[in-house]
């Protein structure tokens, strides 16, 4: 089997460390059988040669905004086959504008309760539908952002969470995607909504599920 290309494209609000974060995963792609390249500029998106050879694009990059050359760029590589995949702020609290963009991942990041909360991962069990990504991983606690979030139903969600009422808007359980993946055009996607630090990719539970999508999601 040849050589598979990854693209890591990173940059954005420090806050969410993404050399921090992606640095965590490029050796797993590498060790996994990938070529691993990096930007730090979103200039890469216009690049369409690049993109169509391209197997795997990892976007680490919040609070950013594409151009619209860039977006469609990169959204017709996903949809001609190209791999896409990130986690939290990174890939759904970024590009809020970008209607494409935020139809092909799935999901947008609106909201999350202030400081860290304790909640519980619960996998979801489909193993005809992309579940060995979470094959043998069982429910886990994390103490992490508590991510609400907007999805639709063209995602396959492998994992939630419940975000409990806290006295205000809301009066009973909300129960909110942590990892889902999607089938965009020939592309594949995969979301995590964990990630805000490198303590939270570096659980074992998260870790794993997010190296099996990214190779998941790669062509």
């Amino acid at each position: 089997m040849s050589q598979r290309n990854a693209l890591v494209v990173r940059g954005g609000w420090e806050g969410h460390d993404p050399v921090g974060c992606t640095g965590m995963f490029i050796p797993r792609l590498e060790r996994a059988g990938f070529d691993v390249s990096v930007a730090e500029d979103l200039s890469v998106y216009e690049d369409a040669d690049l993109l169509a050879a391209t197997d795997l694009v990892v976007h680490s990059w919040s609070g950013g905004e594409l151009t619209p050359l860039q977006e469609n760029t990169l959204v017709s590589a996903v949809e001609a086959g190209t791999g896409f995949a990130g986690w939290h702020g990174g890939v759904i609290g970024t590009n809020v504008a970008a209607a494409r963009y935020l139809r092909m991942v799935g999901g947008r990041f609106l909201w999350h309760p202030d400081g860290f909360q304790d909640f519980t991962v619960r996998i979801t069990a489909l193993p005809e539908r992309d579940g060995e990504i979470t094959q043998g991983i069982g429910d886990f606690d994390v103490l992490t952002e508590h991510y609400w979030v907007l999805t639709d139903t063209l995602n396959t969600v492998l994992a939630t969470s419940v975000l409990s009422p806290d006295g205000g808007q809301w009066d009973e359980p909300v129960e909110f995607p942590v990892v889902w993946t999607r089938h965009w055009g020939a592309g594949r996607v995969f979301v995590c909504t964990l990630g805000h630090r490198v303590a939270d990719l570096e659980v074992p539970q998260t870790a794993k599920m997010v190296e099996r999508g990214l190779v998941w999601a790669a062509r």
